[in-house]
């Protein structure tokens, strides 16, 4: 090919891109979340949708594709055609993925470009009601007189519920056993029922149950107390451990190749939805923490994310296959 036919199909591929920016959408938009159906993630979704097609015009199909703790639905999306029409519903667990294969599953860079981030979902460390601690440090040096004797409950290798604690451990210098299970409910309820001592689940979900006695809250993960729980200090206040911030994110992405108008206009759009009073209060509930902002933000905080636990998990040697 010569330069003056390089140069005629690069003003067409401009021109083409520009095209779909500007018309777009004109065809109903899917948006895959990894997880089942009445998950967070699903909220999330089925909460924006409608309010993108108020302003679009067509149609957002949620698509569950749940399995492998969201490798599923994060493999369908970076095969998926890069032109404006599907979206994956990530979170932090999309961001850890690759570090826990010996041959990962996708590049969370080169299979895929972030779009907007709707916020982080705070995690919270609930202990059994007789535990005698109050906060973590009293926590700590019980773990330092008796090492090896607390275990906390975890939804499995390589979860948030399993890294945070890790984090927290690496950072305390301290020996809790992990106990894995299966499924989050039981992981939480057999903590109430004083089969395990400690577990660590995202705030929304054990709000309910600290309030009633049924758990004691000693602090959330993130770098701020939580809006919905003012009163339970951050982990790294109650802890003494400055730097602490486990907070699990959620925010859109598509695959790589969207051209760049799409995901601006997506992106707008994402930020005008979240300031809806009906939609931070839905999803506030659920114990959201909003943070928009740029692509480029977005995209700046999950590298500096993977490079954290990606160290983490390297320096503990988990592996999931």
């Amino acid at each position: 090919m010569n330069n003056v036919s390089m140069c005629c199909a690069a003003i067409c591929l401009s021109l083409s891109a520009g095209a779909i920016a500007q018309g777009y959408p004109v065809k109903p938009i899917r948006i895959v979340v990894p997880f089942s159906a009445g998950s967070g993630s699903d909220v999330f979704a089925r909460t924006l949708g409608p309010k993108f097609t108020e302003t679009w015009g067509q149609q957002i199909v949620v698509e569950n594709r749940e399995g492998a703790g969201g490798v599923i639905g994060a493999q369908l999306v970076a095969k998926s055609p890069a032109d404006g029409y599907t979206f994956l519903l990530g979170a932090t667990s999309w961001a850890v993925a690759p570090s826990l294969y010996a041959k990962p599953p996708y590049d969370a860079f080169k299979d895929f470009v972030p779009v907007g981030r709707i916020g982080f979902v705070p995690s919270v460390l609930v202990v059994h009601p007789a535990l005698p601690v109050t906060d973590i440090k009293a926590l700590i040096k019980l773990a330092k007189a008796e090492p090896g004797r607390l275990n906390y409950s975890s939804s499995g290798k390589g979860a948030p519920s399993h890294l945070f604690v890790e984090y927290f451990k690496a950072m305390a210098k301290v020996d809790i056993v992990e106990v894995p299970y299966k499924n989050t409910a039981q992981a939480l309820t057999d903590v109430m029922g004083g089969q395990i001592m400690m577990n660590l689940p995202i705030l929304a979900a054990a709000l309910p149950h600290v309030r009633a006695g049924r758990l004691k809250a000693l602090a959330v993960t993130s770098a701020k107390r939580a809006s919905v729980a003012t009163d339970i200090p951050t982990l790294a206040e109650s802890g003494g451990l400055p730097g602490y911030d486990a907070a699990q994110w959620q925010g859109l992405i598509a695959p790589a190749g969207t051209p760049d108008d799409v995901v601006a206009r997506v992106n707008a759009e994402l930020n005008r939805a979240l300031q809806l009073p009906d939609v931070k209060e839905r999803i506030g509930n659920l114990g959201v923490e909003f943070a928009t902002g740029t692509p480029a933000q977005f995209a700046a905080d999950i590298r500096a994310d993977i490079a954290k636990w990606d160290q983490l998990i390297k320096s503990l040697g988990i592996r999931l296959d």
